[in-house]
């Protein structure tokens, strides 16, 4: 009883969790998506007409930026309460606009997809703290836009460093003057090189510094004394990360695996359910726990733990191809699942068979679209990988032409019906009964049981005669006659007729009676008609009924004439009309 009890919650939990699932999943998308250097709404585009007005814009924007965050950060230290007030979020929006703009002068273009907003934002931060802490040559030596026009440079780097900024030279932004990707992808290790250095702006802060070591997004949340407060050891860094920002991470990332782990568990138990929904739940909730649990590790590493550099690349792209990863296999364990019950309460008939492959196929091509999008989400070259599918494709195609010529062969047969499961049918010189329509070949029970197998794409082309689908069924006999008399026989053989047409399962005018070799001594008589009906068992019982009739007609007439033991002809079939 109490284990029925409990087998019972567990089925019960299986749709609650998946319904928790997709809306963790719904959330974690809506609060993965940074909102952040996404608002120009007061301010005009960045200035790159020249590599001048590049820097300057550039430094010009972070530097308010970073300004006007720090001072958003200590006055809501000094407010009482739990959240930012309006003042403060008034700033750090403004910041992030400013910000937004600073970075339209970045060459973002190497950046994966996935690590996009963050290393945009950090490539803001890092570069303006580069700026400040190297002599810059005076703005007069910088080309501006006379110079640009006068003489057009491909490029122009600060003196004494790796910082270039390039013209685009084709794009959408073709012709602006930019921070290369290049510069972009180097400036974590040219501030860990440098970030010693004097501040030759004045600042008193290193934002980066700031930034990196606290949590949250752009400002810190109000907690954030917490982690002030904590001892000197936990605010050590290690690989750019502090010592507490490592064990919130391993906490969360614990915390995650720990939640599917116990999905997993639940679902093994839920998997021997009588429920069918139950059954399809257990086998994409692993999945689908994978994908949340991924994704939320990503929310609280990037979001509020506020990892950074590297680490938070790797993270990154660890968590979300495990999720594209887990997704794709909830897609294919979903349609399996799906195809699967509905082979459990399906026949085989080419209907079932083809709602089967549909359902897996369309899996399959859902699968292979996540693939492909995350590939290029994570920074996978897509055209390099489409390349390789469509060859891959093409030699698969070769490969399997005879597969695929059946498979159409069986969509015809699919399409044009000629015999069904359960069907009797003759085909080539071959008669039996349809078992199987499949995907690739259709298998068919002889007359003398045994299994015949034949391609799809050689049945449909056979000339095949459904033996099922007659409307009527056909009752031939050749029977041997008692009389020997043209008279007689000619009396007998009407007795014959007019008792098989007496009979209320044969159609009314079908009736058709011949002599057959009339020159014996023993002459025979042919009868036909058409009984009613199209079913087969059916059609065996009143074979059977008529046979007696006539044979307890025929032995009566040999009682009647006194005719010699044995005389009284036989039923003897003509042909079996299977």
């Amino acid at each position: 009883m109490i284990g029925s009890l409990r087998q019972a919650l567990r089925e019960m939990a299986v749709p609650l969790i998946g319904a928790i699932l997709v809306a963790l999943f719904m959330a974690l998308q809506v609060l993965g998506t940074q909102q952040a250097l996404g608002g120009l709404v007061f301010l005009s585009p960045a200035q790159t007409s020249s590599p001048r007005r590049t820097l300057e814009g550039f430094r010009v924007d972070a530097s308010r930026a970073t300004a006007l965050l720090m001072g958003a950060y200590r006055e809501s230290r000094s407010e009482p309460g739990l959240f930012l007030s309006e003042r403060v979020t008034r700033k750090a929006a403004e910041a992030d606009a400013l910000l937004a703009r600073a970075a339209q002068t970045l060459d973002l273009r190497e950046i994966p997809p996935v690590e996009l907003e963050h290393r945009r934002l950090e490539s803001v931060i890092l570069l303006k703290e580069i700026l400040d802490r190297i002599p810059l040559p005076d703005l007069s030596v910088i080309p501006g836009d006379n110079e640009v026009a006068t003489k057009t440079p491909a490029s122009w780097n600060v003196p004494g460093t790796d910082l270039r900024i390039v013209r685009i030279p084709e794009g959408p932004r073709a012709g602006e003057y930019l921070f290369s990707s290049g510069t972009v992808l180097r400036l974590e290790s040219i501030y860990q090189a440098i970030r010693n250095q004097p501040n030759l702006s004045g600042a008193e802060t290193d934002f980066y510094n700031f930034f990196s070591q606290s949590p949250g997004h752009l400002l810190p949340p109000k907690w954030f004394s917490v982690i002030e407060a904590l001892p000197a050891s936990l605010k050590v860094e290690i690989e750019g990360q502090a010592v507490w920002q490592w064990i919130a991470f391993f906490l969360v990332a614990g915390l995650a695996t720990g939640a599917v782990v116990r999905v997993r568990s639940l679902a093994r138990n839920a998997a021997s359910s009588q429920s069918g929904t139950v059954q399809v739940l257990s086998d994409v909730i692993v999945p689908g726990a994978v994908a949340v649990a991924a994704l939320f590790v990503r929310y609280m590493s990037d979001n509020q733990i506020n990892l950074t550099g590297q680490v938070n690349d790797v993270v990154e792209q660890v968590a979300e191809g495990i999720a594209y990863i887990a997704m794709i296999w909830a897609v294919i364990a979903f349609s399996n699942a799906v195809a699967g019950r509905l082979y459990l309460s399906a026949t085989k008939s080419i209907d079932a068979h083809l709602a089967r492959a549909a359902i897996r196929i369309g899996g399959l091509a859902v699968a292979i679209s996540l693939l492909i999008y995350g590939a290029s989400h994570l920074g996978i070259p897509l055209a390099g990988l489409l390349a390789g599918l469509g060859v891959g494709g093409l030699a698969v195609a070769l490969a399997a032409k005879p597969t695929l010529e059946n498979f159409i062969g069986g969509l015809i047969l699919y399409a044009d019906r000629p015999v069904r499961v359960g069907d009797l049918c003759r085909f080539d010189k071959l008669e039996g009964r349809v078992e199987e329509i499949g995907i690739r070949s259709t298998r068919i029970r002889g007359l003398d049981r045994t299994l015949i197998t034949i391609p799809n794409a050689t049945f449909v082309n056979m000339n095949i005669i459904n033996l099922t689908n007659r409307d009527r069924m056909p009752y031939d006999r050749v029977l041997g006659l008692t009389a020997t008399k043209t008279t007689a026989i000619r009396h007998e053989i009407e007795a014959m007729a007019a008792l098989v047409a007496e009979h209320p399962r044969i159609e009314r005018g079908s009736v058709q009676v011949r002599l057959r070799e009339g020159h014996e001594e023993k002459p025979k008589v042919e009868i036909c008609a058409l009984i009613t009906t199209s079913r087969w068992s059916e059609f065996l019982e009143i074979q059977q009924e008529l046979d007696l009739m006539l044979r307890d007609k025929l032995l009566a007439s040999a009682s009647a004439d006194e005719a010699a033991p044995g005389a009284a002809g036989n039923v003897v079939p003509l042909k079996d009309p299977a």
